[in-house]
């Protein structure tokens, strides 16, 4: 299912750039009979997710979506209308802008939906995870060289993910109340943590990076940075490890990333205590909604000291 999904989300993404450059050349040449207004409609049907989803890509502090990712559903309908108003002959741009509708909404409620195996359930002890380079983690033993009350897990999608880029730029707001409730964090991904956004890397405040240190090139530490490094981490998952099996989607990497990634993690969030029984968890129907900062805040109060 997850070939098929990546395929066809690879097929939709190319078809809609492919009608958005032959709208281009059809209002460049005058090709048909149709109002060049109707093939400017068309344009704007055709890119307006693809556009959008580069935007949130590259600002992902910025812009945020959400399951009806508003900015691409608003353009898709603004350039339906605008072609329907401008075709009064209802030829070839009325029906490519009626199909690219279409793939629009197949891609939202279908082709980036999450199915999650049977998962540990509450109040049981969350299992070991296989990690790249290091051996398995433990939730209980985590806590307990570092002295603290709970871990927050958070799995990421990827990096190549507006949406796991955007739930990053938001953990950082959470920081500061995991410390306060000395409560740990450790986020996880099928990718190495320099394959992350530079920002997140050499942030002094977030911890992006196994047990390597991080801070600014002046040296100057801001304060509680070193408590931020010393219990939060951006682990890689090893994906080839069985207990790790359940929170991996195997092939569900970007088609067009398949040289270098295959598989994806599958969105999630667990709160655990200190003994690694798991007192919360959120799992992500679509990896397009990951689990807010609000939604982990929220239940943090979960963790009792």
């Amino acid at each position: 299912m997850n070939k098929f999904k990546v395929f066809f989300t690879f097929i939709g993404f190319f078809w809609l750039l492919l009608c958005g450059f032959g709208a281009i050349y059809a209002i460049a040449t005058g090709y048909g009979s149709n109002s060049p207004t109707a093939w400017l409609g068309l344009l704007i049907n055709a890119w307006a997710l693809p556009i959008w989803m580069l935007v949130r890509y590259l600002y992902p502090g910025k812009i945020a979506g959400d399951l009806r990712e508003p900015g691409a559903f608003s353009g898709v309908l603004m350039g339906l209308a605008i072609v329907l108003l401008a075709d009064n002959e209802r030829g070839l741009p009325v029906y490519l802008a009626i199909a690219n509708l279409f793939v629009l909404l197949a891609y939202l409620y279908h082709l980036s939906a999450v199915r999650h195996p049977k998962m540990p359930a509450l109040d049981t002890e969350f299992p070991p995870l296989e990690i790249e380079g290091s051996e398995n983690w433990r939730a209980a033993a985590f806590c307990r060289e570092r002295r603290l009350d709970g871990v927050l897990l958070v799995f990421l999608r990827g990096s190549y993910c507006a949406d796991s880029r955007s739930q990053l730029h938001q953990i950082r707001a959470l920081l500061p109340d995991l410390t306060r409730r000395n409560i740990g964090l450790l986020l996880l991904s099928t990718q190495p943590e320099l394959k992350w956004p530079a920002p997140y890397a050499t942030d002094p405040s977030v911890f992006v990076g196994g047990n390597v240190g991080v801070g600014n090139t002046a040296g100057r530490i801001p304060s509680g940075a070193e408590k931020y490094r010393e219990d939060s981490q951006l682990r890689q998952l090893d994906v080839s490890g069985e207990a790790s099996s359940s929170f991996v989607a195997r092939s569900a990497a970007p088609f067009i990333l398949r040289p270098w990634v295959r598989d994806a993690a599958r969105p999630s969030a667990w709160l655990i205590d200190r003994e690694g029984y798991i007192l919360w968890r959120e799992l992500a129907a679509n990896y397009r909604e990951p689990a807010s900062v609000e939604l982990l805040r929220s239940q943090l109060f979960r963790v009792e000291d």
